[in-house]
Order: C-alpha cells, then structure tokens, then sequence
C-alpha cells in the first residue's frame, strides 16, 4: 500500500458577483466585508466581488474593503475583454480594475471559447477574439495585475454541443475545438495565472471533464488549470471533483450554492466531501473544523435560512430521526453517520418527531444529561404530543430538556401561566388595539395578575408575563427576546386548522444565545409556549441547576 498525498487545491468564492445573480438575492456592503474577513479567516484564497462598475453596490464594495480585512486571500474584479474595435485603456470594465488596483489586485477576465458565442454574440471573426484577449491581458498586466481567464462555455466547446446543448456539425466542432487550443496557447504564452475551465450551462458529465482536463493538463504541464462549475443537470459537486482529480489545482464556486439559474457548485460541499475523504488538500484541518459556522454565516448574511438537507451544513446533515436508526445509534454511535462531524465544527443530531419513537427521545435525553427510561419517554411523548408531532423538540433542544426535566420532576417550577387571553382590536383606519391578560402562579403558590398593552400578541403577553416576573426574578432583566419565527404545519391535511410552530431566539450578554419552541393550532399559545421556555431556560442558567441530578435540592436566587 502506497502513501497518498492529496493535492493542494485553491478556493475561489464568486458569491458576491455570480451569486448574487440568484433572483432577489441581496446583501448589505457591511455584511459582505464581514462575510469576506470570515472567508479569509477560514482560508478561501481568492473571492471576487464583482462585476467591474456594474452597480452601485459593487463601487461602494470596492472602496469598503482592504487587504487589512482579508489578509492572505487575495481580492479579484470580473471584467469583460475589449469591445470589438475599442481600445483597452478606454474600455470601462478595464478602467474601472486598473484604478482600483491597489485595493483589488487580481483581474478576472471572460474570454469567450466556443465559436458560436464568438460569431454569433460578440460578432467577431476568431482572429478578433483572439487579439481582444491578447491586447485586455497585455494591458492589466502591463498594470501589475494577477489575471484569471474564464474561459465562458469551455466545456461545451469540448464537447461539441451548441444551443440548448444540441450537438453541433462535427466541422462546427472541429473549428470550436481549434479556437479553444489557440486561445490556450495564447494564455500560456501570456503567462496567465490561473486558467478557468468553465461549465458554463451546467451542462457536461464528469466524464467528460476528466477527459478535457487529463488531456490539458497533459499537454500543457506548466499551466494552472482551474474548473468552474454549475448545477443544471445536479453534477456540479461530480464535475468538480472529477476536475480536481484529473489535475485542477483551482476550483470557483459559491460558498452556499447561490447563483442564477440552479446556482453555482456549492463549495462548502466540495471542500467537505473531498478533503473528509483525502481526494484534496484545501484548507488546514484547524481551518476545517469553521466550514459549518461559516457557511452558517454566509446563510445569515445573505438572508437565507440554511436548507434542512444541506449536505455536511445543514441542520440536518447529521442527523438521526427514524426510530430504527436512533435505537442503533444508542448502540453503536456514528453507526449512520458517514464521518466525524466534528471534524467540520457540527455535532450529531438527535430528531424527535412522529417518526422516531421512544428510541430517539431517549437518545436525545441521554446526550443532553437528563436520561429519560422507555416509560418515561413514552410519558414525554403522551405528554407533548403536538410538540413531538410538529417537530417543537427538532427545532429547540432547550424545549426538550425542559420537558424531559419536568417528565423526571427535576425542573423547579418557577412560575406557571394559569390562564391567558389577548384583546386584539383594529380599525378601519388601520390602528390597532391590543392588550394582555395573564393569571400565573410565582414560586408554586402566589397567584398573580398581571396585564399589559403591545405593538401585537406576542409582544403584549410578553410584556405581561415580565411586568410580574421581574418583581421576583430580577435576573430576567438580563434577557432579551431575538427572532421570532413561524412555520405552517400539516396545512393540506387540517386546512384552516393547521398547527404552527413558531420559535423564538433569546440572548444574553456573556451567554450563547438560546432558542425554544411551541406548536400549537392557535399562534398566540405556540408563541406563549416558547416564551415561556425561554424564561424557564434562564431562570435555570442563573440558578446554576442547569445540569442538576434528580433530587438536588433547588437554591434560592435574586440576582
């Protein structure tokens, strides 16, 4: 058996120029110079932000971030070759790189490859296409620059497909083919960088781009190939990987999958799929053990919640939910996990909803330190059935072992909402009315009332509940409410009286944030469930009884 040493490879993020041509996709200057400082800090060698001149967002970018911000990763523009006929010092996307060079030193060109695109939509003989190319590197590297070419529809010209991936003539393909082998020779005699092999449609196969880089790496040694990849056909991730293993030393992609069409190939998934398994060398495995919280990061800066099924980030991802696998995970951790997730900074998820069963429950009690036996689980469940149903226990651990600490009778009852009501009045104007009314029980015996108006529902019982519970609880004060989100539930089977599940995110400062959950058929009583919670989870923090045996017996506190 031979030692195998995977190959460096360099990352390439386009998230900010390709991916924001995902349809309504935005993103502030402020949170794209954060989300850039964790790229670097994670290891990404190259991010482009964006199209050169092309909006308002992408000059205020340009000016917002330095090489302070990003340190080693290095920083690239997208511009366009020279129009036909132009000069390249007047040319605007060209313009705008060199004089912004400083800050961004790397310029990343758009050849276009394939015959068609040259003779049908720029218009212009090979031999113009060509000398566009020469003259656009020439000039930024006259200008001190680090050029890129993208090769747009790269693979197609390899492959011979024209419009809507139809087969072109083979003397069609033949002249494509040429073209492309000359604009290569001109890169390599111009000494580009990095040269991008582009899928441009999404359109090839894996084995296709093993055959196109085996063949360039070949006959080409000292160049730097790149491939850029996307997911029309759902290869993108294949592609890439083929790419990489048949020499690519240089992948471009998007942090979280985002782009137009089906997007980009997503390269959280490459980097996780491939170094895992020692296919490829991108980053440190320190750096490594960020991937999750970055890609948690880029989710949150773009405005978009990680998709459940997210290979290797998404909440899912390392989960266990059908009650057959969870009564083997008791038994033989790791057993349906197809590596360590710490290795990419998650941890194991233990799901509890209609399909797991009393297996995961206790799994999950178990790891959380609040064990629950068959029995006990069975009362959990018999006890919570929405919650269990509607996946309240999936979308909050906290709520869970709040419910498995009152199945054990462990957790102190602190307070209890007796009875509620809320009065919601509107207008024909558009004002509204709305006002709390809450009984509750503090310390097991002081009954309470306690009303209270708010800007809605939530926030007028919210507003209750602390107008009392602050008297007695005086660390509450410490607590802030976050998020507050809803989810529909069963909606075709129970039509208008669908459950919903409604999570809300505390915060406190020296804390990690924390989040609860309640289902319900009425919004505002899922709403009051996981306020509830929250409250119920600090006075627990605060008590120091977090992770209490049964029987401890429970302090007294104020502060």
């Amino acid at each position: 058996m031979t030692d195998h040493t995977p190959p460096k490879v360099e990352l390439f993020d386009t998230s900010l120029r390709d991916g924001l041509q995902q349809p309504e996709l935005e993103i502030s200057v402020p949170d794209a110079v954060l989300l850039l400082e964790r790229m670097a800090g994670f290891g990404v060698h190259y991010a482009e932000i964006g199209f050169a001149g092309a909006n308002q967002f992408v000059a205020d970018l340009t000016s917002a971030v330095t090489p302070v911000d990003t340190g080693a990763m290095k920083l690239a523009l997208f511009g366009r070759t020279r129009g036909r006929g132009a000069k390249v010092e007047e040319w605007p996307d060209l313009q705008f790189i060199v004089r912004h060079k400083r800050r961004i030193p790397v310029a990343v060109v758009v050849v276009k490859s394939r015959l068609l695109d040259v003779e049908r939509s720029l218009g212009v003989t090979p031999e113009e296409n060509l000398l566009m190319a020469w003259e656009t590197i020439e000039y930024l590297q006259a200008n001190g620059l680090e050029v890129l070419i993208d090769l747009e529809h790269a693979m197609d010209a390899n492959s011979g497909r024209c419009e809507n991936g139809n087969p072109c003539s083979d003397d069609y393909t033949r002249r494509s083919l040429d073209h492309f082998r000359q604009l290569i020779d001109q890169c390599v005699r111009q000494n580009v960088s990095r040269i991008v092999v582009c899928d441009t449609n999404g359109g090839a196969s894996p084995e296709e781009v093993t055959r196109v880089f085996e063949g360039l790496t070949c006959d080409y040694p000292s160049a730097h190939f790149a491939f850029h990849g996307h997911t029309d056909r759902g290869l993108g991730i294949a592609n890439t990987r083929a790419a990489i293993l048949a020499g690519a030393m240089h992948v471009q992609g998007t942090l979280i999958g985002t782009g137009e069409r089906c997007g980009n190939v997503n390269l959280t998934t490459v980097v996780g799929a491939m170094q895992l398994r020692g296919e490829a060398d991108f980053v440190s495995p320190e750096a490594l053990t960020g991937l999750t919280s970055l890609a948690h990061s880029a989710y949150a800066a773009f405005g978009l919640e990680p998709p459940h099924g997210a290979p290797i980030v998404g909440p899912g991802a390392f989960g266990t939910w059908a009650g057959m696998h969870g009564s083997s995970e008791r038994k033989n951790p790791g057993a349906y996990l197809w590596c360590n997730p710490s290795l990419v900074g998650a941890n194991p998820t233990i799901g509890v909803n209609a399909q797991s069963g009393r297996a995961n429950i206790m799994l999950l009690s178990e790891s959380l330190g609040v064990q629950l036996s068959s029995t006990q689980a069975q009362a959990l469940m018999d006890a919570n059935q929405a919650m269990v149903e509607g996946g309240g226990y999936t979308a909050s651990e906290v709520s869970f072992r709040l419910a498995a600490m009152r199945t054990l009778g462990t957790l102190r009852n602190w307070f209890t909402v007796k009875s509620w009501r809320v009065h919601d009045e509107s207008d024909e104007v558009g004002g509204r009315y709305v006002q709390a009314h809450m009984v509750l029980t503090v310390g097991g015996s002081n009954v309470a009332v306690s009303r209270a108006e708010g800007a809605g529902p939530v926030d007028a019982l919210t507003k209750a509940m602390r107008r009392e519970l602050d008297k007695h609880y005086p660390v509450l004060a410490q607590m802030k409410l976050g998020t507050f989100t809803v989810a529909a539930l069963d909606v075709r089977a129970h039509d208008s009286a669908a459950h919903v599940r409604v999570t809300v995110s505390f915060n406190a400062d020296g804390h990690e944030p924390w989040v609860t959950a309640g289902v319900s058929s009425d919004l505002n009583e899922a709403a009051l469930m996981a306020i509830v919670d929250g409250f119920h989870y600090w006075l627990l923090i605060k008590s120091g009884e977090e992770n209490a045996p049964a029987g401890l017996r429970m302090k007294e506190f104020a502060s």
